[in-house]
């Protein structure tokens, strides 16, 4: 839900608060609140109502991936690895659980887990170009340029518009010595309007030759 301003928010609280108040066994009402907690910044009242719907109902996996998904904007890694990992537990099918997992292998610098992560969350949403990217970020800090051309092509088979796509896909191809491709994409990343990179452009001219 969406919420034109702080006084918005403020009510739906309030109104959760209400209601909580006459039905305090409501697990869902305690989660409801986390997430307008979380909406409104106040990070410990969202932990606390996230806790409390899990005491009410431990096999609420969205409470699991938002506690989890809390404990990450925290950097407390291993705190949400775990509560994701009690997510899947329950739903093995749970994305946004793997996507969590794999942010937080990041952060660790895990980048075999956090691919592995990531693959998961593709197995079950291809069409997630957020995991893709990451991927292909993951690759390239491992210097396997084949891998980050794969994962941005796929990205592009999925949106050949995505500019982001198109300009990475650039230095990836100069690095497997293939300037005309990466000329293409940094031409079409210029074509829809990305911020490149002038260097980058010269870099290409030169390898042409």
């Amino acid at each position: 839900m969406e919420f034109d301003d702080d006084t918005q928010l403020d009510g739906l609280i309030d109104r959760l608060k209400q209601f909580i108040g006459a039905r305090p066994e409501n697990p869902t009402a305690h989660y409801n609140l986390g997430l307008a907690f979380v909406r409104k910044g106040q990070l410990e009242d969202a932990e606390f109502a996230f806790k409390m719907a899990l005491e009410l109902d431990e096999n609420m996996v969205e409470a699991h991936i938002n506690l989890g998904g809390l404990y990450l904007r925290q950097k407390k890694l291993d705190e949400a690895i775990a509560e994701n990992e009690k997510a899947l537990a329950i739903n093995s099918h749970a994305f946004l659980a793997y996507n969590n997992i794999g942010f937080a292998r990041l952060l660790q610098d895990n980048l075999e887990e956090a691919a592995q992560a990531f693959e998961k969350v593709i197995e079950f949403k291809p069409e997630l170009i957020p995991a893709r990217l990451s991927l292909a970020r993951i690759s390239e800090r491992q210097g396997d340029w084949e891998a980050v051309i794969a994962h941005y092509e796929n990205i592009l088979d999925l949106d050949p518009g995505f500019a982001l796509a198109h300009y990475n896909l650039a230095p990836a191809f100069l690095e497997k010595g293939d300037p005309q491709k990466a000329s293409q994409h940094y031409d079409q990343a210029v074509a829809l309007n990305y911020p490149v990179d002038p260097e980058l452009g010269q870099k290409i001219q030169t390898a042409l030759g």
